[in-house]
C-alpha cells in the first residue's frame, strides 16, 4: 500500500497532523524553487506542501493528465499544479499595496465581528434590508455587530428603488455603508466581495448573499464564539464534501484512524473528486458556502494577492463561478487546516423560525439538510442557453473542484463537526445533526460565551 504522509509512518503522521512543525521556506534549487524564496513567509507551508504533493505523485507514476469527461471542454481550465508555475514565474516586484499576514490561531479578545452582504439588484432588496436592519437594530445583534458592508456588484445604482434609498439612509444613522467596486474600476467578479480594499476595521467577518438564508442571534452566537478559537480556519454553517476517490480514499485511511483537520490528501491529475451537495456535512467537509461563514480579516491580502491572479480569471471565465470553493482552497492551503462547521439551527429556535418562514415565505432550505445550490447560474432565466447551464449544473461544480484541487495538489482531510468530543459524536456524524440549546461544548448551558478561550 502506498500512501503519502509528512512523516516516516502512521503514527509519526498523526503527530505530525496534530502538532504541525514549523515550515522551512524552500531555498533556490534546479527544480524551480527559487521564485519561491522570494514570496513572503507566509506562503511557506503552501509552497512546500505542493512541491511535496508533486514529488509524491510522480514517484506513484501518476502525471499529466487532461481528462474533462465531456464537461466543460469549451471553457476555463486550471493547469496541473500550476501554483507551482506560478511560484516559479513570481515577480516580486509586481505592485501590490498589501502587506499579507498570517492570522493567529485564536482571537479570544475579539466582541464584534463585520457582516459583509453582496447584492446587485435593487429590485430585490427586501430580505436583505430586513435583515440589516435588525443587525443593526436588535439587543442581541447590535452590541455584536460593528458595521455591515454591502457590496454593490451591478450595474444598476442601488438607489432606483424605494428599499435602495432605505438602505442609503440606514447608514447615515447606523454603522452601514455601501462599497461600489464597479466604479471603482473593478470587474464584476464575486471575489469582490473578499477584496481588502473594503478596509473591514475587524478582525471576524460573517458573509451572506443577499437572500440569505439567515440565522437567529444563537446560531449566530455559536458560530462566532468558535470562529474565535480557531481563528485562522474559515467557518460555516453549510458545508460541502468533495468526495474522494479511491485512491484518494485509501491513502486518507491509511494514515488517519479518527476524524482530523490539519492533514492533506494528495490530488494527483488522475485523481476525480465529486462535488457532493446532497448534504451539508458536519465532519469531512472540504470547503464551506458563504452565507453565514466566518473568515478572518487578513485572508482577504491573500485572496487578492498577484500570485493568485490566474485562479482568479479562472473564476471569472468559469460557467459556475466558483468563488466559494476558490475561497475555501486558498484559505485551507495557506492555513494548513480544514475549515471549521457550526450549527446553523439551534434546536429550540425551530418553532420560532417556522413562523418567520411562513410569514415571510422564505426559502423552505432551511428546513431541510439538502439544498441544489445555483452559483453563477441565473435560475430566472427560461431562455434555451441557459438549459444547458441548468442540466449539467452537478458535472461543473464537480469539474471546478478538482481544476482548483489539482492547481495544488492536495485538498485537506475534511473538517471536525461542532459535536467533536462530545458525547453526541457518533463516527463522523452528529446525533442530533443540529444541536441544541447547552449542548455545544464551546459555550455554557445556558448558551453564553464561556470565560476561558481557547
Amino acid at each position: 500500500m502506498v500512501f503519502f504522509s509528512y512523516g516516516h509512518d502512521v503514527e509519526d503522521s498523526i503527530a505530525v497532523v496534530m502538532k504541525p512543525q514549523t515550515l522551512r521556506r524552500p531555498a533556490s534549487t534546479g527544480t524551480g524553487t527559487g521564485s519561491a524564496s522570494m514570496l513572503p513567509p507566509e506562503f511557506d507551508g503552501l509552497v512546500r506542501r505542493a512541491y511535496e504533493h508533486q514529488k509524491h505523485c510522480q514517484s506513484i507514476g501518476l502525471v499529466d493528465h487532461e481528462d474533462h469527461s465531456g464537461v466543460n471542454n469549451h471553457t476555463a481550465h486550471l493547469p496541473q499544479f500550476g501554483i507551482l508555475d506560478a511560484i516559479k514565474n513570481y515577480d516580486p516586484s509586481t505592485p501590490y499595496e498589501y502587506q499579507c499576514q498570517l492570522p493567529p490561531e485564536t482571537e479570544c479578545g475579539e466582541t464584534q465581528f463585520t457582516v459583509i452582504f453582496m447584492a446587485y439588484n435593487p429590485d430585490r432588496l427586501q430580505k436583505m434590508y430586513n435583515q440589516i436592519y435588525k443587525f443593526v437594530n436588535d439587543p442581541e445583534f447590535a452590541p455584536l455587530v460593528a458595521e455591515v458592508v454591502v457590496v454593490w456588484n451591478g450595474e444598476r445604482h442601488v438607489e432606483e428603488t424605494s428599499l435602495g434609498k432605505a438602505l442609503i439612509d440606514l447608514g447615515k444613522e447606523k454603522p452601514v455603508r455601501v462599497s461600489y467596486p464597479l466604479k471603482a474600476g473593478f470587474p464584476n467578479d464575486l471575489l469582490n466581495r473578499y477584496h481588502p480594499r473594503l478596509e473591514i476595521k475587524t478582525k471576524a467577518i460573517m458573509y451572506y448573499d443577499d437572500d440569505g438564508p439567515f440565522y437567529s442571534f444563537k446560531a449566530t452566537l455559536g458560530g462566532f464564539e468558535l470562529w474565535k478559537r480557531n481563528s485562522n480556519a474559515q467557518m460555516g454553517a453549510m458545508a460541502r464534501k468533495l468526495d474522494l476517490g479511491p485512491r484518494q480514499q485509501e491513502e486518507k485511511e491509511a494514515v488517519l484512524s479518527k476524524p482530523v483537520d490539519r492533514f492533506f490528501i494528495s490530488q494527483c491529475p488522475t485523481d476525480k473528486l465529486r462535488y457532493n451537495f446532497n448534504e451539508f456535512a458536519n465532519f469531512g467537509a472540504n470547503m464551506v458556502l458563504p452565507s453565514g461563514s466566518f473568515l478572518h480579516s487578513n485572508y482577504l491580502c491573500f485572496l487578492w494577492h498577484p500570485l493568485f491572479e490566474e485562479i482568479r480569471e479562472y473564476v471569472r471565465q468559469h460557467p459556475v463561478n466558483p468563488d466559494d470553493g476558490t475561497v475555501s482552497v486558498i484559505v485551507s492551503q495557506l492555513a494548513g487546516r480544514a475549515p471549521r462547521t457550526y450549527s446553523r439551527r439551534i434546536k429550540e429556535d425551530d418553532k420560532k423560525r417556522r413562523l418567520l418562514q411562513v410569514l415571510n415565505k422564505e426559502d423552505e432550505i432551511l428546513q431541510h439538510d439538502h439544498r441544489r445550490l445555483m452559483d453563477g447560474i441565473d435560475w430566472d432565466n427560461k431562455k434555451d442557453h441557459q438549459k444547458e447551464q441548468r442540466d449539467f449544473w452537478g458535472k461543473l461544480r464537480s469539474d471546478a473542484a478538482n481544476s482548483l484541487i489539482r492547481y495544488f495538489g492536495s485538498i485537506n482531510s475534511g473538517s471536525v463537526g461542532w459535536c467533536n468530543g462530545t458525547v453526541y459524536q457518533e463516527g463522523e456524524k452528529c446525533n442530533p445533526n443540529m444541536a441544541r440549546a447547552g449542548t455545544l461544548p464551546w459555550l455554557t448551558p445556558d448558551h453564553t460565551p464561556k470565560d476561558v478561550c481557547p
